[in-house]
């Protein structure tokens, strides 16, 4: 059995600050300008999103796109200028294969379809997340396997401020920092360093992991990709609870697929709409056969 590690030193909570975005039971409304009655807009050849909501636990299984075919929007303003494919796409947020920005790893968890493994730590006052990291999370067999099966995110608590230029100092974003981090501790039930959680790509946790016994990382590790491969089983149930509600999995012509739902039809041009909101501008001409098929299929059916 895995050894419990308390906390190695003690911490002052912080009340004050912002709090991570909340599950929120709008999460799977579609937004009003798609429903019935709204503005249609010509989306030419280009595949768009929108980000007119917080990530909930209700998020997709994955969303891949070329930089010319995937753009963000408004949803109140369609047209306005968006952010390129290649800035939205990026893994911003990262620290080497790390990511330290809970959002961030949400969001790629949500387009990749793999479980998030959340490591809560303590670099600088923890013994055992040191070893946790030495002899599990660094060491290369560990990190090829968890490069394809995982989304992998770091909270550390030795944490550093920056300056934000005039109004904003270092020790107001270490404030900042700490007040996230207290409320991410706050929300999955933390008691110690280090802790170690997976998450669904929808946001269920699936596994916790209290502490670490040296030289135990064949037993760790083992729970670890046993434990992944639940995960993925979860989120495959979730998939199928959302197919009926309409929602299928849209493939393009690359290969590149969303779980999405159609929301809108009109001479070869598609809005869809994914799990948590954000809206889809397709072309049909660019999605593979067996949705062209599927399209023909449901336009058939209403023709009759």
């Amino acid at each position: 059995m895995l050894a419990v590690a308390g906390s190695s030193c003690s911490r002052i909570e912080r009340l004050a600050g912002p709090k991570p975005g909340a599950n929120s039971p709008d999460a799977l409304r579609v937004p009003a300008f798609l429903r019935a009655g709204g503005r249609s807009g010509n989306s030419g050849v280009r595949v768009t999103l929108d980000d007119s909501s917080e990530l909930s636990g209700e998020v997709t299984d994955r969303i891949k796109a070329r930089e010319e075919d995937l753009m963000w929007t408004d949803p109140d303003n369609p047209e306005k200028s968006m952010e390129g494919m290649e800035e939205v796409m990026v893994d911003k947020g990262r620290e080497g294969p790390w990511f330290v920005s809970y959002s961030k790893a949400r969001r790629a968890a949500m387009r990749s379809g793999k479980p998030i493994l959340v490591w809560f730590t303590d670099t600088q006052f923890s013994p055992l997340c040191r070893s946790l990291d030495s002899e599990v999370f660094s060491k290369g067999a560990f990190s090829e396997w968890a490069k394809g099966a995982l989304v992998r995110l770091r909270l550390d608590f030795n944490v550093k401020g920056v300056s934000g230029g005039q109004g904003q100092s270092a020790m107001d974003d270490k404030i900042r920092k700490e007040n996230y981090l207290e409320e991410l501790k706050r929300r999955y039930k933390v008691q110690g360093f280090p802790t170690v959680l997976l998450l669904t790509p929808d946001g269920k946790v699936a596994a916790r992991y209290r502490g670490y016994r040296k030289s135990y990382f064949d037993f760790y590790e083992g729970r670890l990709r046993n434990d992944t491969g639940k995960a993925v089983d979860l989120h495959g149930e979730w998939r199928q609870s959302m197919a009926g509600r309409g929602y299928r999995e849209w493939t393009d012509q690359e290969g590149r697929k969303v779980f999405a739902k159609l929301t809108r039809y009109k001479s070869g041009q598609l809005i869809l709409v994914e799990p948590d909101g954000r809206n889809i501008r397709a072309k049909e001409s660019r999605l593979s056969d067996q949705d062209r098929a599927w399209i023909a299929s449901e336009r058939a059916k209403r023709d009759n």
